[in-house]
């Protein structure tokens, strides 16, 4: 008998399943056919979501940025589009050209890029275009109000108002509107004790400025189109020899509103770590808006207590503190490392208004004011606790003593 193959294998017969054993693999295998097809929904629809967004432009190197930049300006200026354009672009037809040349400027105060959308449009079959449309916000003049253009070559209104603005800033937090002198004041601040020195002077310590909660919002705005904003769309062509406008600007509604309040900014939402501003820390924080306002080097070095003598400090220059009450306002204040504490204030700035830009006349020009908010870190020791350092509201984190000293 021959010898059987070490390779040969025998086939043994499958064991037939019951009825009830292939009936609960069938439910297994549609339960697992569904749940697939739920799971391909679900992710079908966040794909969706996602692909709705707008895309992270952040990477992207816009090409087209400078031209369309000087096609808004013309736009604006009532100009001819003299620029590299599409060939399916006549800037001459597109220019509204009166009996004198040119149309009338459109009266606006600023114009500034807030970004770009690339366009990819076609086909694999038909090929594509591709465009990047800029986007600029224009925000316009208000009657009486000097514009851009006003801006660069300076000259007198022809009528009797003022291009200047107002010497009372809208709706300051409270107290009364600035007096129109920018200059400083020579009485003592209301509710000064008897005997106190001049508010114009700096050399002694001064009534402590009133302290103001921070102004709530008037309301909610919703999002809403502001009246005296647009958005102006200027469409570049990427051509292959570079960008070329591919037709004339467009405006548009400005969108994104005014916004929703959100957010605290003062730092006051460390509500364990808020605590109140002493009187004698105050005073010295007003003699710090006056010095700094004025540019007073020494005033500033004094008030920061810095022992350096190769130190010195530089302040604003042409500037006041207005004459009002509510010319230095304490906003908020939290305790910061080594016995110091982080300051929001509010100060009110005034310049007066330059010569020649108010028509002739008995009236006085009235000064330039507005308010401004600064981070200060301030020491909580001594009958003058220093202000030892200084910045744009938001900077408290770099604040560190004599970080404003600049080198002799």
């Amino acid at each position: 008998m021959p010898e059987q193959s070490p390779t040969r294998f025998t086939m043994v017969p499958a064991r037939r399943s019951s009825e009830p054993t292939a009936r609960r693999r069938a439910r297994r295998i549609l339960g697992a056919l569904f749940l697939a097809a739920g799971l391909s929904a679900v992710a079908l629809i966040v794909s969706l979501t996602k692909g709705s967004s707008k895309p992270d432009l952040s990477s992207l190197d816009p090409k087209g940025r400078d031209l369309a930049h000087t096609a808004a300006v013309n736009f604006l200026a009532g100009d001819q589009q003299n620029l590299p354009h599409a060939e399916s672009f006549d800037p001459r037809a597109a220019a509204n050209q009166t009996a004198n040349g040119r149309s009338t400027p459109l009266d606006y105060r600023s114009l500034n890029w807030v970004g770009f959308s690339p366009q990819h449009f076609g086909s694999e079959k038909a090929g594509f275009t591709d465009f990047e449309v800029h986007h600029f916000l224009v925000v316009l003049g208000a009657p009486g109000e000097p514009s851009a253009q006003d801006s660069q070559t300076p000259r007198a209104p022809s009528g009797a108002r003022s291009a200047q603005p107002s010497a009372s800033p809208s709706g300051p937090p409270s107290g009364g509107p600035p007096s129109a002198s920018g200059g400083q004041p020579s009485a003592p601040p209301p509710g000064s004790p008897p005997g106190s020195p001049p508010a114009g002077e700096t050399g002694s310590p001064q009534p402590s400025p009133s302290t103001s909660a921070s102004p709530t919002a008037g309301g909610d705005t919703g999002d809403a189109p502001a009246s005296n904003v647009l958005q102006l769309d200027v469409p570049v062509l990427l051509d292959p020899k570079g960008p070329v406008l591919a037709a004339s600007p467009a405006l548009s509604v400005w969108k994104n509103g005014v916004g929703k309040a959100g957010g605290r900014g003062d730092y006051t939402n460390y509500s364990g770590l808020t605590t109140e501003v002493s009187d004698a820390a105050k005073n010295q924080i007003l003699r710090w808006a006056r010095a700094y306002a004025t540019g007073d080097s020494a005033g500033l070095l004094a008030i920061t207590g810095d022992q350096d003598g190769s130190h010195r400090y530089a302040g604003l220059s042409g500037f006041t503190l207005a004459d009002a009450p509510q010319a230095v306002q304490i906003l908020s204040a939290i305790k910061s490392a080594d016995g110091q504490i982080i300051v929001r204030a509010r100060i009110l700035l005034a310049r007066a208004a330059p010569a020649g830009t108010v028509p002739g006349g008995n009236v006085p020009a009235r000064p330039f004011t507005t308010f401004a908010d600064f981070d200060l870190l301030v020491g909580e020791t001594g009958a003058q606790p220093p202000v030892l350092a200084w910045g744009p509201a938001g900077s408290a984190a770099e604040l560190e003593p004599y970080y404003n000293a600049l080198a002799n």
